[in-house]
């Protein structure tokens, strides 16, 4: 099971807890202490995949506590308080955990926040500003998400209007750029992105928290900012896939604090959990990327004596790296990785998508384009120069292939400056 882990970042965690254990410094720098929890599990338990594992659990605990304890805050000591679990939970536990940790903290905010279970009120704000500043410390994206749930919370609902016109006009008025990291998209209609990153389940739930009512009067303000957030993020603000799908699960958790227990409750919880688990069976590519086919092709590529960079697909990057502590990276190779190359090294990419024979058969002025190709499993190794050649002829020619050969199977694109400016390769 341990070579089937979901998540498809899951192995880039290990890359920067080996990188701590090892030099005691991050791969790619980074604020979160998220790393460092992964190398006190590594510490225990060794640099295993089964390592990973338990962290997504321990992940998942953390999540599953933070609920429970927030829900029960919320609620007057003759009320129940419920004790259904969210498939969120395991969403975040296992696909995001970095994220995950951070809205662990921004449930206990809330949670106490909202609470008028204990009466301390100047311990009470000290508490919640501690909690909204770990939020920000493991995730900075879900602190400011928190901060601008309280502004929107303490917004009167009847600028809504307002605020949602704006929101329309905004992909309008920001230029887009695609080597930044919030890059407005409105190539994609978000509905339609969510159906393809994660089926029928994540709509249900987007639903609900647009139109959701199922909670105590008191609670009616906030959740109705919630609902809001969840109807403004149907426009297309920001890319979805990198940036929106990540706020719109975040607050698809924190709406669970304030759930009724209830048979209308369990109901919507039920029919969350079988929706996600269809789509689970039906498209496990959707979860986890393909972990138990590229240790073949990772292990070769990894013997090869000049190697001193490999381009691949973003996943098999941080598994290669974690397994063989070679480098990656999931981009075209710019200035920076390419003067960064060990002496007496080349750059190789792994091919994925496009078989051996139709490699073989490109030819430039009769003569093939590829030197060498070295056939491992579902992918092909070949130099990086003659790639770009191979992709060149392909545009010229207008093939079929070219969509693979620019598409995320093959990297084609610079890495984004935020990117770039990280140690080393970024992978």
């Amino acid at each position: 099971m341990f070579d089937s882990l979901f998540g498809k970042d899951i192995y880039w965690y290990g890359v920067q807890a080996i990188s701590l254990l090892e030099s005691g410094e991050l791969h790619s720098p980074d604020r979160s202490p998220i790393f460092h929890i992964v190398a006190l599990v590594f510490r225990f338990l060794g640099t295993t995949d089964e390592s990973l594992f338990v962290f997504q659990l321990l992940t998942v605990i953390w999540l599953l506590f933070c609920l429970y304890f927030a829900r029960f805050i919320q609620k007057s000591s003759h009320e129940s308080w419920n004790l259904l679990p969210s498939v969120m939970v395991f969403v975040l536990g296992f696909l995001y955990p970095k994220q995950a940790w951070a809205v662990g903290f921004l449930l206990l905010t809330y949670g106490l926040f909202l609470s008028d279970r204990y009466k301390w009120k100047h311990s009470k704000w000290l508490i919640v500003a501690v909690l909204l500043l770990l939020t920000t410390w493991f995730h900075a994206m879900v602190g400011i998400l928190g901060l601008g749930l309280w502004c929107l919370y303490k917004i009167p609902r009847k600028f809504d209007l307002l605020i949602f016109l704006i929101l329309i006009i905004l992909p309008f008025l920001v230029p887009k750029d695609d080597n930044d990291r919030f890059v407005i998209d409105g190539a994609t209609f978000p509905i339609f992105a969510a159906y393809g990153m994660m089926g029928l389940g994540i709509l249900w739930d987007w639903c609900i928290l647009i139109f959701g009512k199922n909670v105590m009067e008191r609670q009616l303000p906030i959740r109705r900012s919630l609902a809001f957030v969840g109807m403004a993020l149907v426009l297309p603000i920001f890319h979805f896939a990198d940036i929106q799908f990540r706020i719109l699960i975040s607050f698809l958790l924190v709406a669970e604090i304030f759930s009724n227990f209830n048979s209308k409750q369990i109901l919507i919880t039920f029919v969350s959990f079988g929706l996600w688990v269809f789509v689970l069976v039906q498209s496990p590519n959707l979860f986890r990327y393909p972990y138990e086919v590229m240790w073949l092709p990772g292990e070769k590529a990894a013997t090869v004596s000049n190697n001193g960079l490999l381009v691949a697909h973003h996943g098999f990057c941080e598994y290669y790296h974690f397994q063989f502590r070679k480098d990656c990276m999931s981009w075209e190779p710019d200035e920076k990785a390419i003067s960064e190359l060990p002496k007496g090294t080349r750059v190789y990419r792994l091919v994925y998508g496009i078989r051996m024979e139709n490699l073989r058969a490109s030819k430039e002025n009769g003569n093939p384009i590829f030197s060498t190709i070295e056939p491992m499993g579902e992918y092909q190794l070949v130099l990086e120069y003659e790639w770009q050649s191979y992709r060149k002829w392909l545009e010229a020619k207008n093939s079929k292939l070219l969509s693979i050969a620019k598409s995320w199977k093959n990297p084609y694109r610079k890495r984004p400056g935020f990117i770039q400016r990280k140690q080393k390769y970024g992978i």
